[in-house]
């Protein structure tokens, strides 16, 4: 009974832990039927798919460009490092919901982080996720609006 007992207030105490020990809330992202994810908390909608490889900041502008002429949408642009950090977080902590997005490789920022980079947060910890900004030479891109 004692070993019962123990065994319910760990199991307790792990699910008022944040972190990887507990998932609270429901999912932060929900799968449009335009291959796009919906993020609930910040309001933001992201491109499933990412591109190709992108050499230079211009290419990576180029691409939003050109997706804003060939979609329903006018207004995508590249995200800033730290709604990327956002969109990673969301992930470690299996908040993505239905959303499936490759997110491995580099990726470019806009202009607002400052000249437009390349990079990525990678992750140190599996569980209590921290994650370290990398430059890199070539990435990504994966639109968000608005």
């Amino acid at each position: 009974m004692r070993k019962s007992i123990a065994a319910l207030g760990i199991i307790a105490l792990s699910l008022s832990l944040p972190g990887c020990a507990a998932h609270q809330g429901g999912p932060q992202f929900v799968k449009q039927d335009d291959n796009t994810c919906r993020d609930t908390i910040h309001g933001l909608v992201w491109q499933r798919e990412r591109s190709n490889l992108i050499d230079s900041l211009e290419e990576a502008e180029a691409y939003v460009a050109e997706l804003n002429q060939k979609s329903a949408y006018h207004d995508w642009r590249l995200p800033t490092i730290y709604e990327l950090y956002d969109l990673n977080y969301a992930f470690d902590l299996h908040q993505n919901g239905d959303c499936a997005m490759a997110r491995e490789g580099n990726y470019w920022a806009g202009k607002k982080d400052g000249d437009g980079m390349v990079g990525a947060w990678e992750i140190g910890d599996q569980c209590d996720p921290e994650r370290q900004y990398f430059p890199g030479k070539k990435g990504f891109v994966r639109a968000v609006r608005p």
